[in-house]
């Protein structure tokens, strides 16, 4: 009897041993899971985009900080970026020639010396040849009709375009149409032109003035006040808005309204400048400048006139428009400059005649 109790818990034990052992080995399995699982990411695992970093550009200028262009167009562009750009670009405006002579605009902005600049290209003569057509006698009847044209033809011909290197333009216009601003004697007639000593915007005005029979005299505007006051010019052909901009009205005694001239202006930024604005903020840019701006600039200096004309009625300063028989005279004696013009370019391996010609039609669709 005992010989087969130790049998049975013999064989009880090894079961319980066998068993033990095989469901333990089968426990131990590792658990693999299904191929191509995807694997949950950790928070460390997962790209990091670097925060974009606040921008802060210079916006500069040779005109006075009550200029129609700064307070009418710069500071509202100025308010919008930062609105727009949600405060990650701050421009600050530096008006009055702070940061470089007028003539000095655009190589500041070249080479990075200013972020943005405003400038006028006839202070740079021979530098912007195609673009000097709208400095042609004539050419335009208002602020906004000049600015289109110059506009339209910048972006037709690669020869306008390429006259701006190393920029981003931001825009291109025209300021209101220049009229004839004397303080030694009133001009009615041509011949009372004879002998003045004018004040000249550009280099390319100053064929004009000479065919009129006046004497060009080059100088900034913003020197323009005390050269009128001191006598060093007996006038200036301006636009009206510069009246009320540079206080033009506390010197000027005559003034003659012809729709003699525009001339051109640009705002562009540094290439590096640009660069460091976020790929969006470049984008908020791009859909902010161009036509749009264009058309601002040009809409705020043919109101600026309006202002110019009202300080020389708060004068009572005499203004007198040439009639039409009159002005055929004025528009006779510079026929000739367009053809000289056009030699000069040609000359130069440029399309002078083809810009020109452009620019006739778009004078007529655009008035």
């Amino acid at each position: 009897m005992r010989k087969r109790y130790y049998l049975i818990m013999f064989v009880i034990v090894t079961g319980l041993i066998l068993g033990t052992l095989f469901f333990g080995g089968c426990s131990s399995t590792p658990v693999t899971e299904p191929q191509g699982a995807p694997k949950e990411e950790t928070a460390e695992q997962k790209p990091v985009e670097a925060p974009a970093k606040k921008v802060e550009l210079s916006m500069a200028h040779f005109m006075s900080p009550k200029h129609v262009q700064q307070e009418q167009v710069m500071e509202p562009f100025v308010a919008e970026v930062k609105e727009k750009t949600g405060g990650m670009v701050d421009i600050t405006i530096y008006p009055g020639a702070a940061m470089g002579k007028a003539a000095d605009q655009y190589d500041n902005t070249m080479t990075g010396v200013i972020d943005i600049a405003y400038g006028l290209h006839g202070y740079t003569p021979g530098r912007f040849p195609m673009t000097s057509v709208m400095e042609l006698p004539f050419m335009a009847t208002s602020g906004e009709h000049g600015s289109m044209m110059l506009w339209e033809l910048y972006n037709k011909f690669p020869e306008m375009k390429s006259e701006h290197p190393d920029v981003e333009v931001l825009w291109l216009w025209t300021h209101d149409v220049g009229q004839l601003l004397t303080t030694t004697k009133q001009v009615k007639t041509l011949e009372d032109m004879k002998g003045l000593k004018l004040r000249s915007p550009s280099a390319t005005l100053n064929p004009m003035i000479e065919a009129w029979g006046a004497t060009p005299v080059n100088m900034p505007i913003s020197e323009l006040f005390e050269a009128m006051q001191r006598g060093i010019v007996d006038g200036t052909i301006v636009p009206l808005s510069a009246v009320h901009d540079f206080n033009l009205d506390e010197v000027v005694k005559y003034a003659t309204v012809g729709d003699f001239y525009v001339a051109t202006f640009f705002m562009a930024m540094n290439e590096n400048s640009f660069g460091k604005l976020s790929p969006g903020d470049q984008e908020i840019f791009k859909d902010m400048v161009g036509e749009r701006m264009v058309k601002k600039a040009a809409a705020a200096y043919d109101a600026g006139s309006q202002r110019g004309i009202d300080a020389l009625i708060r004068r009572n300063i005499p203004t007198y428009t040439l009639p039409e028989s009159e002005l055929a005279k004025w528009k006779e004696a510079v026929e000739p400059l367009v053809e000289e013009w056009i030699k000069d370019k040609e000359s130069k391996g440029l399309p002078g005649r083809q810009v020109y010609d452009e620019a006739m039609v778009l004078k007529e669709k655009l008035r």
